[in-house]
């Protein structure tokens, strides 16, 4: 078991043999049809830098289920109603659980306040009208994955009773995401043994963001946080035995 980290927030997740890809918006040096086809496809959101407009191509390829907020499942369904069945859409709102492919998910609430600038950017680059809210975070098998999120007293209370071994949170600390600070804080009031940051890398349209995996590192260094930091390059797999044992690998 394991992740991959394939670049922005997207990262394909191996759970009890199937592939779990959340957000997966693809661009070099990635090539995603050479990518393990997909089991499961989660959508935190709408959003363009987080896969929806590859919907239809990756369920052309994958035959998997997709699963996100509601109002983007309608959204999808509408949109592509001839060439994704009904039966693949798998809804799902805050709190909300569900068994896909024998893996349990639930979709965890997330805050993502966007600013001025963000909404021009996404005017801008989106050539979509894919609702951007409600976010979903997803816990699944000790895994958690916030989308787009701040710090947020709701996420600690849905994770509250939930174990989580690995937290992939965001980092950038612009356009409605943490910033270092508080994605420690996340990840350390969730009681998470190890964060991965996602959301700080320059988009291919040359979105930047304030902060980079270094500040994340930095600033743990300097609190002497219990939570491990686990920065990856894009395409590293960072691996877990069975007692989740970090073990990373290129």
């Amino acid at each position: 078991m394991g992740l991959v980290y394939l670049g922005h927030s997207a990262v394909r997740f191996e759970v009890k043999g199937l592939n779990i890809y959340v957000d997966p918006y693809f661009h070099d040096p990635v090539h995603w049809e050479k990518l393990p086809p997909g089991n499961m496809i989660l959508f935190s959101h709408g959003h363009f830098d987080h896969g929806v407009m590859m919907a239809e191509e990756l369920y052309k390829a994958w035959r998997c289920p997709i699963v996100g907020p509601r109002n983007l499942i309608r959204w999808l369904a509408r949109k592509y109603k001839k060439t994704i069945p009904v039966k693949a859409f798998v809804p799902l709102n805050h709190n909300q659980s569900t068994v896909v492919q024998g893996v349990k998910i639930k979709a965890i609430s997330a805050s993502h306040p966007l600013n001025r600038l963000g909404k021009t950017i996404l005017t801008i680059f989106a050539r979509s009208a894919a609702p951007g809210k409600p976010v979903n975070g997803y816990y699944f098998d000790g895994y958690y994955h916030a989308g787009d999120t701040v710090y947020s007293d709701d996420i600690v209370k849905a994770l509250k009773d939930l174990p989580v071994h690995t937290a992939c949170l965001p980092i950038g600390g612009k356009y409605g995401v943490a910033n270092p600070r508080e994605a420690l804080r996340l990840a350390e009031d969730i009681g998470a043994q190890r964060l991965v940051p996602l959301h700080w890398q320059a988009l291919v349209h040359q979105i930047h963001f304030r902060y980079k995996s270094s500040d994340l590192v930095k600033l743990a260094k300097q609190k002497d946080t219990e939570v491990e930091i686990c920065p990856l390059a894009i395409g590293e797999m960072l691996e877990l035995a069975a007692a989740h044992v970090l073990v990373k690998k290129n």
